[in-house]
């Protein structure tokens, strides 16, 4: 019986430069190495089942990013066993096994929350509301960044921002900005924070 298992994952240090093409591959050989069997996809090419949030730019950090793999059989011990067998980097947080009618990753990940920071400490909150405009959910001061949550993460990219403000010569490029996706899901306007 094929098991529907969700693992919230952070990727820090190096492990942020692992590009959201390579993912699937990384992930689904470190099940192989955890000794655990995927469910594969029918059809002529067969591939792991497994599915991810919306894309992630090389060299953002993430913290609570989420996948969705398929196994045959699941051991009690299986974060456990993915964590001794993920690259160094990358550990999972978190294990749930979503019902059968819980919706998919794409549909469930509505919002995103993000802290940015210039390395100069420029204040990038109009930049950033000028670009985004009404898909800011929510924007406060933390200390040196600015913590943001963004709707529609698939169509309003944070990697956009960064591209946008080198365009038109605020930055020189990604080196001046840091970037932390703290998490992505649906949007809690009472806590003001995003969940899955």
């Amino acid at each position: 019986m094929t098991t529907r298992t969700r693992f919230i994952y952070s990727k820090r240090g190096g492990a942020c430069f692992v590009p959201h093409i390579a993912l699937a591959q990384m992930f689904s050989r470190s099940a192989s190495r955890a000794g655990l069997t995927l469910t594969m996809t029918q059809g002529f090419s067969p591939r792991a089942k497994i599915s991810f949030g919306p894309e992630l730019p090389a060299g953002v950090i993430a913290l609570n990013e989420p996948v969705d793999m398929f196994f045959e059989n699941v051991p009690k011990n299986i974060q456990a066993l993915m964590n001794d067998a993920l690259p160094e980097g990358f550990n999972i947080s978190k294990v749930i096994f979503p019902s059968e009618s819980s919706p998919s990753l794409g549909k469930l990940c509505k919002s995103a929350e993000y802290l940015i920071r210039h390395t100069d400490r420029m204040d990038l909150s109009e930049h950033v509301m000028k670009f985004f405009a009404d898909s800011v959910m929510f924007s406060e001061s933390v200390e040196d960044w600015l913590r943001i949550i963004i709707s529609d993460p698939a169509q309003n990219p944070i990697g956009g921002l960064i591209r946008h403000m080198t365009a038109e010569n605020i930055i020189s490029g990604w080196h001046e900005i840091n970037t932390v996706r703290v998490s992505i899901g649906l949007y809690d306007s009472e806590k003001r924070s995003v969940y899955l």
